[in-house]
Formats: C-alpha cells, structure tokens, sequence
C-alpha cells in the first residue's frame, strides 16, 4: 500500500481530552470538537465563491450545480445540506482562503504540524489543544486509543475507542486481569480507579464510522462532568482523481459526511450545542487549476467552518485574494490571507477562558499572532 492509497482510506477515529476533577477554570461548561479533515480539503469546491469570474476558466468541470446561496458572492456544496441550515441559523461562520503556515505540500508534515501547532514539522511533543488545557487547568487527560498530537499535553493519557473485542462493550475486573497478566498491588490501585471511570461512561456503540464517532462525541460532551475537547478524524480529502462537479464524486461523499456528523454531533450535544464550538482543520487546500483526471493537486490556502451557538455565524469571513495567476500562491494555489491560528486562538480564547497574548506566546509561540475573536463569536 503506498502513501496516497493510505490516504484514502476513510477510517475515523475519535479523542477525548477530559479536565481532572479539581481543574478550575473560567468557562467549565464550554466544549470544543475539532473535526480533522486529511488529505487536504479543496476549499474552493466546498465554499464556492460564486462571483469569482475566474473560477470557472480553471476548473470548469469541478464546479458543482445546484450549489447552496449563503450570499450574493458564497455558496456551499450541494452536499452539505444540513450545514447550510445551520448557517442560515446563524451557527456556522465560513472562513476562506485561511491555512497554517505552512507551504510545501507534504501530507505528513502538514498534518504533524496542524497538530502540533508549532513553527516547524516535528517541533512539538504536544499539540496546540493539549497545550491549552495545561495552561487553563494546570493538566488534563486525553482519552483515545492512540491519542493524537493535538491533544497530548504534559500529561498521562486514557484510552477510549468502539472495539471489536468480545467483553470490550461492559469491561471487567477479569478481562483487565488477563490483559495484564495479574494484577500487582500497584495496578490494582489504578485498575479501581479505572473501573471507577469505566462505570460511569456513556460509550456503549461499537460504530468506527464518522457518524458514529461524532454520536458519542455529543452524548459524552453534553455530560456535565464529560470532556472538553474531542477530536474527529475523517480521512480521504486526497481528491487527486475523480474529485467530481457537475457529476457527483468523491468530494460529494466526503462532504456529505462531514454534513452528517456536524448534523449528529448537533443533535446529541442537545442544550450543550450553545456552550460547544466545532471547527474543521485540513493540512492545506487543492490547486486552482483541475489536473487531468478531473482531480486536483496539493495546494495552499482552503476553507474552514467554525459552528455552534455561540458563534457570530450566517456568513464567510475572508480576505479574499483572487484568483488571477499574478494573485495565485506561487501561480498555482489559493493564496492564504487569514492565519488559521488566529482562528485556532480565538476558538481557545472562547472555550477555556485564556487571553489572546498567552495563547499566542505559550500555544502557539507566535507573540504578533492577530486577534479574531470578536469576528466569531457575538
């Protein structure tokens, strides 16, 4: 299997990240959901630029029909039905032509450090939420089975992820037992407080799926004493080939998921949906131009979504750069004119209560990082 075709494949995956009992900090009640798109979401077909006169002249055959109006000058794909309710409502603000800073197109470097939030790939042994959650409660804990960058802070970590495994579903003392081959006297101490946990959960599926990941994400968030962060990987965004416009393709499939799971996580959050914001982060945007398998390449600047009740929403925030070649990152990408950061900062600002000089200093590392927070939320 070589690297694209790992790309492909659309496994989600779910992380918690959980404050320790005695964690004080301003906002306890508010929760985050980052929805982790890799592959590289092609921004321009997923908020469409309507008015963009050249648009068109470099990927006519991309462009969907019956595109969803947000504005004289935005529309959403066709596919995300449910998400555009909800920035019609007011709940969804869209932001273009935004990226990390980071431009040379590797999938694993970008990843690596959209997670990590540093000023390299490979930098940073935590991410930029985990390092959050330290500086707002001095430590938390994250819950995966193989607990993502973005969330690892200074801390140990808890696993939690739907399995397979007959007993997996209701675990017991005796299926610790044997897992561990007996117990010491020091791990019977930690196997009580795990059971402790384990009692008290809500995570009965079994479902991998996207949806489903999004589903518990919800039930677990909307806990008062739940997570406060969760993170959800949907993979596939490498539309290289067969990307589809007029015709559904892949971008029609992957968008509709993620429609879905905005549209369960919703849902399950209940009256939590007014204290959660959901973004999207994607290792960097598509070409402008199509290719010649009716995809297209690795590029720069693309799209995000930042949702839930308390965000200034029904619109899409943007510099916007054109797309003349002489306006194109290096005559071939969306140019980025917004720090992705900024809007990263803003979102930790608003959930964990921490001012904008120490996120962008201490998370991010970046002192001049711009401020956005009273873009987003009201």
């Amino acid at each position: 299997m070589n690297r694209r075709d790992f790309l492909k494949m659309g496994a989600g995956g779910l992380a918690l990240a959980s404050l320790p009992g005695w964690a004080n900090i301003a906002n306890p009640e508010r929760r985050l959901v980052i929805f982790f798109l890799e592959g590289g979401l092609d921004g321009l077909s997923t908020i469409v630029p309507k008015l963009e006169g050249r648009l068109e002249s470099f990927r006519e055959e991309l462009m969907p029909d019956n595109l969803l109006d947000l504005s004289s000058h935005w529309a959403l794909h066709p596919a995300m039905r449910a998400t555009h309710q909800l920035m019609l409502q007011q709940d969804v603000l869209g932001i273009h032509a935004t990226s990390f800073p980071y431009t040379k197109r590797s999938h694993f470097e970008g990843q690596n450090l959209i997670q990590g939030g540093g000023l390299a790939p490979f930098s940073e042994s935590t991410g930029w939420v985990g390092r959050a959650l330290d500086i707002a409660s001095n430590g938390g804990r994250a819950m995966s089975l193989d607990t993502p960058l973005l969330l690892r802070g200074a801390t140990g970590v808890d696993n939690y992820f739907p399995a397979h495994v007959n007993g997996s579903s209701n675990p017991t003392t005796r299926l610790l037992e044997m897992l561990h081959g007996g117990l010491s006297p020091e791990w019977q101490t930690e196997n009580d407080k795990l059971m402790a946990r384990l009692n008290g959960r809500v995570f009965n599926s079994r479902d991998r799926s996207p949806r489903g990941l999004s589903e518990e994400a919800g039930k677990a968030l909307a806990r008062p004493d739940g997570p406060v962060a969760a993170m959800i990987r949907l993979g596939g965004y490498d539309t290289h080939a067969g990307q589809g416009g007029k015709n559904p393709g892949r971008l029609f499939s992957l968008t509709g998921e993620l429609d879905t799971c905005i549209s369960t996580l919703r849902k399950n959050l209940g009256g939590a949906w007014d204290n959660t914001t959901f973004i999207t982060l994607t290792e960097f945007g598509r070409t402008v131009k199509v290719n010649g398998s009716s995809g297209t390449e690795h590029g720069y600047g693309t799209a995000m979504l930042v949702g839930g009740g308390a965000v200034n929403g029904g619109a899409v925030l943007a510099d916007w750069p054109g797309l003349a070649k002489s306006d194109q990152f290096e005559r071939r990408d969306l140019m980025a004119t917004i720090d992705s950061r900024s809007i990263c900062a803003a979102v930790l600002e608003h959930t964990f209560g921490l001012e904008h000089a120490e996120i962008a200093e201490r998370v991010f590392f970046t002192p001049n990082l711009p401020r956005l927070t009273d873009r987003i939320y009201l």
